[in-house]
């Protein structure tokens, strides 16, 4: 995963969807009430997220894994510290407004203790923003192996709708999980989906979406 090969991706890229699918997240955190101050993109990659959210008025920062991601973010003028979310996170308890965890937690092999650093950063009141794999999206039969999630060997597991929830308590959050089908970004594993992207939208479904959004605040403690 540190190589320059693992981000030789269509992911890694600012393609047009992708950059209305950034705008798209920073919409649901604003939409929660956030207003711009601090936030911590984890698994900040090359820092395309990052970058957008500077352009719209946020303080932001970023965790990443990889010494060659935070190389190239970091030459692009942006704020990363280099660590694992597995492990403490180099930033103070309650310093920033909202954390985002975009196709970070299929990565994890123990979500919990991100999840709870999460809430250790996070303000009272700050918004936790998380995106990760549906076990149960349609593409997993319609597609096989070629799902997206076989194709990045450093995913560990999807989750169920009652899993994340059971994660995210499990770690102190409250909020809401939806399944989405984001088409902004269709096809950056399965190049034959691109036609998708004319849909330009990412739809909210019952159950069978690519992927699980989660917005969560943390719960007040007694």
């Amino acid at each position: 995963m540190d190589s320059a090969d693992y981000f030789a991706r269509e992911y890694f890229t600012l393609h047009p969807g992708k950059a209305r699918y950034l705008d798209y997240l920073i919409d649901q955190l604003e939409r929660a009430g956030v207003h711009p101050g601090r936030v911590l993109d984890v698994g900040s990659g090359y820092g395309l997220l990052l970058a957008r959210l500077r352009e719209r008025g946020w303080q932001a920062s970023g965790l990443e894994l990889s010494a060659h991601a935070c190389e190239v973010a970091r030459a692009s003028g942006l704020a990363v510290e280099c660590g694992s979310a597995e492990a403490t996170w180099p930033f103070p308890t309650g310093g920033f407004r909202a954390v985002v965890m975009n196709d970070v937690l299929e990565h994890l092999t123990n979500p919990g203790l991100a999840l709870g650093e999460a809430r250790r950063v996070l303000e009272p009141q700050g918004v936790l923003l998380l995106v990760t794999t549906n076990r149960w999206s349609l593409a997993r039969p319609l597609l096989g192996r070629r799902w997206a999630f076989y194709q990045d060997p450093t995913h560990v597991r999807p989750f169920t709708t009652l899993e994340l929830r059971h994660e995210l308590e499990g770690a102190g959050f409250d909020g809401r999980v939806t399944a989405i089908f984001n088409f902004f970004t269709a096809g950056e594993s399965a190049p034959r989906l691109k036609p998708l992207r004319r849909l330009g939208t990412v739809l909210s479904v019952p159950w069978i979406g690519e992927s699980l959004l989660a917005v969560a605040r943390p719960m007040a403690t007694r």
